[in-house]
């Protein structure tokens, strides 16, 4: 007995489903690939197609090669395939198609076969079959096979649209998960497994309170009535090592509005509270630094009548000793007000007032300071040349450099040993600078601090520029004594060198520019008209409002045109709507929810050919951005520029020279 045909022979697809077929074909002509020796059957089945679909391309092969020949050259729709063959069959021809055109729907065209049969081509991977005696049905068929095929091919899109968000957000620095209404997770990030200590296939459909333990109330009940929830909450992760996570926390809602999931963006605080703790420990220290203010004017109070009465008591006093002890009694009460002139001048000195000062009175005060304070088991020895050069500099802070750096020495010799302190002037050419990490060509005073003390382990080195670092034990020291003599000498603009050998003691350069006669300058050049752009379209991303809309305004003042976002997740949506007119993204590297290095990297990725600009208020002029930037990004600038700089970036970029590309560039 004759099989029926599954489904379009036994269900009829409707008019309206036929409708869709013809609307999705008329875009173009459909195209079918038809399988056939006989030719009163290849006239039927073509009336009813062309019936069908009027503009429809038929192609009608009977061989094997040929019918291999259309599926390799020219490709089809849809194939139509007789189930047996003169000299080739249906099988044979559904098989090539699935090893050639995996994709392209096969619908079996035969007489009457049994149900045996008409199973075992449906197993084999055709989508349909269809008795020649139904040919009526042909139409719906190939109908509900097109639409099947376009939507396993949305269906297939659509995960590939999930797998580019995935990654996305594996990039995120901060915990990203999503739970059920059920507090199961059914999303875990790679910053959630970072952060947690969690793997994603170990946590993926368990109740958040066996991952977190049921006294931490992670998933907030805040977030179903008021369908948001942000605060920090004190937890352990899976190592039960103490963390604390900033948390935001918001329904997810479906098309109908009602709530399906719940989204945790979360971020580990758990350093930030640790450095706020450390920066009350140094404002302690400020507190101190007061405290000593009124010390140093109640001695003051004291050794002023010891300073006024030695000289009177001199003239009264005839006998030789007398008249020394006196005289040590003058010097001493002499040091001790140096001593206090030296506290006064470093707590209350102005932070930002730089004048021309001598060198060598400095080196001198220090050398006061450390004879008169530090223990007799560390010997000084001090040289200042005597043609030492001035510098403009403020005063204080050199003194807070000098201090500090000879502090770390003292503190690094508890047994005692030698300090050196030592003063001269340098002389940098091009190939010496190059030599020296961070160093330029010029004049410098060098301020040599050495000692025979302990040295710096190589582990330390790797962070003793960082702030609050500190290898002393609590309460004996805050972690900002060698930050802040490199932020005080940049401020200055001169640099810092080191040597150290475990065991063998420490030495620090510190170079200082020269004080220079400062010439005249001539008339300022004509300002050149800044160049214009031909209305190519610029994306700017900043997470600072007033940046990224002054940016916008600048290009289209000068010709661009702009459009603007506020961080890397919001200006990956945007990119994708225009992605084809964007012709250069400007983006900021420090920014929540995606910053601009990922951004880079995913743009960079996604079109090779996109050109990147990036800017940070965290580089100086002159100075590049970490050297993993530069692999993704054509131009980097420094916050903040002048508009000239940006405008004539923008136009380097987007219309180089011929026969060059445009340079990399870190100034303004």
């Amino acid at each position: 007995m004759p099989a029926s045909r599954p489904s379009s022979v036994r269900d009829p697809r409707s008019s309206r489903a036929k409708g869709t077929a013809k609307a999705a074909a008329s875009n173009r002509a459909l195209r079918i690939l038809h399988l056939e020796d006989n030719p009163s059957d290849v006239g039927a089945i073509r009336d009813v197609l062309q019936a069908e679909w009027p503009e429809c391309r038929i192609a009608c092969v009977s061989r094997r090669q040929d019918f291999i020949h259309e599926l390799q050259q020219r490709g089809c729709d849809v194939i139509l395939s007789d189930f047996s063959l003169h000299s080739f069959n249906g099988r044979s021809a559904l098989r090539l198609a699935r090893e050639i055109s995996p994709e392209t729907p096969f619908i079996f065209l035969s007489g009457a076969v049994g149900e045996d049969q008409v199973i075992e081509a449906l197993r084999s991977g055709a989508e349909d079959y269809v008795l020649k005696d139904r040919l009526k049905g042909l139409p719906n068929a190939i109908t509900r096979v097109l639409r099947e095929g376009e939507e396993r091919r949305r269906l297939r899109e659509a995960e590939l649209r999930s797998r580019e968000l995935a990654d996305l957000l594996n990039q995120a620095r901060e915990g990203i998960f999503i739970t059920d209404l059920e507090n199961r997770v059914i999303y875990w990030n790679a910053g959630a497994e970072r952060i947690f200590g969690w793997r994603s296939v170990e946590v993926l459909n368990r109740p958040v309170g066996e991952i977190f333990g049921d006294d931490v109330p992670f998933l907030r009940e805040e977030t179903l009535t008021k369908g948001e929830w942000s605060g920090e909450l004190r937890m352990f992760d899976r190592q039960r090592k103490p963390i604390v996570i900033e948390s935001r926390q918001s329904l997810i809602r479906g098309d109908a509005g009602r709530a399906k999931a719940r989204l945790a963006i979360n971020a580990d605080i758990t350093e930030q509270k640790r450095l706020e703790e450390q920066f009350l420990r140094a404002q302690r220290m400020e507190n101190i630094g007061l405290l000593a203010v009124g010390i140093a004017h109640d001695l003051n109070n004291m050794l002023a009548p010891i300073l006024l009465a030695a000289p009177m008591l001199r003239d009264h006093v005839s006998d030789p000793t007398a008249l020394g002890v006196l005289s040590t009694l003058e010097k001493s009460a002499d040091r001790g007000a140096n001593l206090v002139r030296q506290i006064l001048s470093f707590v209350q000195g102005s932070a930002t007032e730089k004048v021309l000062i001598p060198v060598r009175h400095l080196v001198r005060d220090i050398v006061l300071v450390v004879n008169g304070t530090f223990p007799k088991s560390v010997r000084l020895i001090d040289h200042i040349a005597p043609d030492l050069w001035s510098i403009v500099a403020n005063p204080t802070q050199i003194h807070q450099v000098m201090l500090n750096l000879c502090v770390n020495a003292r503190d690094a010799m508890p047994e005692g040993g030698t300090l050196r302190l030592r003063a001269e002037n340098v002389v940098l050419d091009a190939a010496a600078a190059r030599a020296i990490d961070g160093a330029r060509p010029g004049a410098f005073v060098v301020l040599h601090i050495e000692d025979t003390g302990t040295g710096i382990a190589p582990e330390v080195v790797a962070r003793m520029w960082e702030p609050f670092f500190t290898t002393k034990d609590v309460g004996k020291g805050t972690g900002l004594g060698l930050p802040t003599v490199r932020a005080i000498i940049e401020s200055h603009l001169g640099f810092v060198q080191f040597r150290t050998k475990p065991g063998r003691g420490t030495c620090f350069r510190v170079h200082l520019p020269a004080a220079e006669v400062v010439k005249a300058e001539g008339a300022a050049p004509a300002s050149q008209p800044l160049p214009h752009g031909r209305g190519e379209l610029i994306l700017v991303v900043d997470d600072e409002r007033t940046m990224r809309e002054m940016t916008q305004a600048m290009l289209e003042r000068n010709g661009y045109r702009a459009i603007i976002a506020g961080d890397g997740a919001e200006a990956t949506a945007v990119f994708a709507q225009h992605a084809a007119e964007i012709r250069l993204v400007i983006t900021d590297l420090q920014m929540p929810n995606l910053d601009g290095r990922t951004l880079c990297r995913v743009l960079r990725r996604h079109n090779p050919a996109l050109k990147l600009l990036a800017f940070s208020g965290l580089a100086t002029p002159g100075e590049a951005p970490d050297a993993g930037i530069t692999e993704y990004v054509d131009a980097f600038l420094p916050k903040p520029f002048r508009p000239e700089i940006l405008v004539a970036t923008v136009h380097a970029l987007l219309r180089p020279p011929a026969g060059s590309s445009a340079p990399w560039s870190a100034t303004t």
